[in-house]
């Protein structure tokens, strides 16, 4: 399909996440992620078709490794902080990949 208008979809959505994010500043959730929850319900509506952003998704998804360099670059310089609190980033990854594993499992059985 169009890459543009795939494209321009997924910045649509994320924009009006960012409007939601700002109109509604005292629920904890980010302008992207209030983007990707109106995407999906985009989706499973019907209202947009998959086609419409897969193309425009896969060359996003491919080039997700690089979006993480930052992240690893501040590990780096931050890497006595880290030693020094150590037990609680590692609980925090732990319990906050279980509650993503859980919801992940939930919206996959909710949906089936």
């Amino acid at each position: 399909m169009n890459l543009a208008l795939g494209f321009a979809l997924l910045l649509g959505f994320y924009g009006l996440g960012e409007g939601l994010a700002r109109l509604l500043p005292g629920l904890p959730l980010s302008g992207s992620l209030w983007g990707m929850v109106l995407l999906y319900l985009a989706l499973a509506s019907g209202l947009v078709r998959e086609e419409r952003v897969a193309g425009a998704a896969r060359l996003v998804l491919r080039g997700l490794g690089l979006y993480f360099v930052p992240v690893g670059v501040g590990a780096l310089a931050f890497e006595a902080l880290l030693r020094e609190q150590a037990l609680a980033v590692g609980a925090a990854l732990l319990f906050g990949t279980l509650i993503t594993l859980a919801a992940a499992a939930g919206g996959a059985r909710w949906r089936s």
